[in-house]
């Protein structure tokens, strides 16, 4: 599908007219193990089939009462047709959903903006000269203006940055000192923003099965522990799925349960560090919650929204000796408080080369900030964060390194179609990473959201605790 090209309106889903059916099994009635597929077929409002494809659906299975719930995925056949498959995971009655996420013309708006513009949002840069005046200039990953561009790529460690001085005389690019986002919303029309907001995440059809056969399905014998981190790569779902609320892997399976004892045996002397976004920020205090850890700043996790300084969590008996340290990552990263500096976004190429314990845990995740940009982009940071990694593990070889893959949510008002960027995104680094996929564990964070149907941008801490137990089974 040729989203840049994409004609606005010009072809619109009528969800109403819409239909999914379950093929190969008309009595909807499976056995545990099975798998479910069901054909959606896309109409617009005239109730004709789409003649192409593009839309962003997804599907999961789901049965409240037994605190259960799996994702699947769908096969765009590129002629209005989707393939919808999920597995039967539990006995029971579950609800099969399917979802619009995003239509093509809402991938098209976003596609055709950073075309258009380079970002979808720009970030501004403060500038302070030695008088103490300060002023603001326009920044981004391209130059945006003619009038007095500064190339901050070299800051950026090699990933292309700059920003413009601001218009008032008296700056250098040397007065840069801070960064802050700019809260202008992207300059979609009002029948665009209209659409965007009427359109996405929306129920095509909801399905009820019966299960028959065992329980749950059986799970894996060996230890996620000790599994080739190759294997955590496997991007089909279902890598998972909750019952009794408790989150199962289909990978692997926990060495030890999880216990606050177990996991302070396991980690003792041990540095976890991690960079990325505020969504693992907040995997630092579910980790400071979980470990009963102290943390370098007196805030709560309300308190500590917009706080980009690198935030420390420890022991709080210095006989187990564990720390959590998480950092903020390069440049795009959008940030709507003046507490940081711009020495405060450094990419995972600086972070790994101060760290010196012998075997330290390391989480780094890009996702949402570069969402506002090209994905050519992503693919410049990425490749910087593999190049590092590889230099940092033959100076460490007994260190573990995760990559925190991209959440789903719903709670989006600004035009990313993040399913689709999601898409690009694992596309893109599976590509990168293929040749050292056996050196690193991929934490696979969709089917969890999606599953759970999460809405937030920042999950809940009771989604976090699995994500948080899922990453510690790999370790101990």
């Amino acid at each position: 599908m040729k989203y840049k090209s994409l004609d606005f309106g010009k072809s619109l889903v009528f969800l109403p007219k819409s239909t999914v059916e379950i093929i190969y099994n008309k009595s909807a009635t499976f056995t545990t193990g099975d798998i479910v597929t069901l054909r959606i077929i896309l109409h617009n409002k005239n109730g004709d089939v789409l003649t192409d494809g593009g839309d962003f659906i997804n599907i999961w299975m789901s049965e409240k009462g037994k605190g259960a719930s799996s994702a699947g995925y769908v096969v765009d056949h590129g002629n209005g047709t989707y393939i919808g498959v999920i597995k039967a995971l539990w006995r029971g009655s579950p609800n099969i959903k399917i979802a619009m996420s995003f239509q093509k013309e809402s991938i098209g708006l976003f596609v055709n903006y950073l075309y258009k513009y380079g970002m979808l949002r720009t970030l501004k840069g403060v500038f302070r000269n030695a008088r103490g005046e300060t002023g603001k200039g326009i920044c981004g990953i391209h130059t945006l203006t003619k009038h007095g561009i500064c190339d901050f790529t070299s800051i950026n460690y090699g990933m292309r940055w700059f920003c413009s001085l601001p218009d008032k005389p008296g700056f250098t690019c040397s007065d840069w000192y801070a960064p802050i986002g700019n809260m202008t919303v992207p300059t979609f029309t009002k029948s665009q923003k209209q659409f965007l907001s009427s359109t996405r995440y929306k129920i095509i059809k909801e399905i009820k099965v019966d299960v028959l056969g065992d329980k749950t399905i059986g799970h894996p014998e060996h230890s996620c522990s000790l599994i080739n981190p190759s294997v955590t790569w496997n991007i089909s779902s279902p890598v998972g799925y909750f019952y009794n609320k408790t989150w199962n892997n289909l990978l692997c399976q926990k060495k030890v349960e999880p216990s606050y004892n177990r996991y302070l045996a396991c980690l003792r002397n041990r540095e976890i560090y991690m960079v990325g976004d505020s969504t693992v920020r907040e995997w630092l205090l579910s980790i400071a919650d979980i470990l009963n850890l102290a943390l370098s700043v007196k805030r709560t996790s309300d308190a500590l929204k917009g706080y980009h300084q690198p935030i420390k969590a420890f022991s709080k008996n210095k006989r187990d000796n564990i720390t959590v340290t998480w950092a903020a990552h390069e440049f795009p990263f959008f940030t709507y408080s003046r507490n940081a500096t711009i020495h405060h976004f450094k990419p995972a190429s600086y972070h790994l080369n101060v760290i010196r314990s012998k075997n330290p845990i390391v989480v780094l995740h890009l996702y949402i900030h570069i969402g506002y940009a090209p994905l050519s982009v992503y693919e410049e940071h990425v490749m910087n964060a593999k190049d590092a990694i590889n230099k940092f593990l033959d100076r460490v070889p007994g260190a573990k390194i995760f990559i925190k893959g991209p959440h789903y949510f719903e709670h989006n008002n600004e035009g990313v179609p993040y399913d689709f960027v999601r898409f690009l995104q694992d596309k893109m680094i599976f590509k990168i990473f293929d040749n050292i996929k056996h050196k690193v564990v991929y934490l696979n964070e969709w089917d969890i959201t999606v599953s759970s149907e999460n809405k937030d941008m920042h999950p809940s801490y009771d989604l976090r605790k699995p994500m948080i137990h899922e990453l510690l089974s790999y370790i101990c």
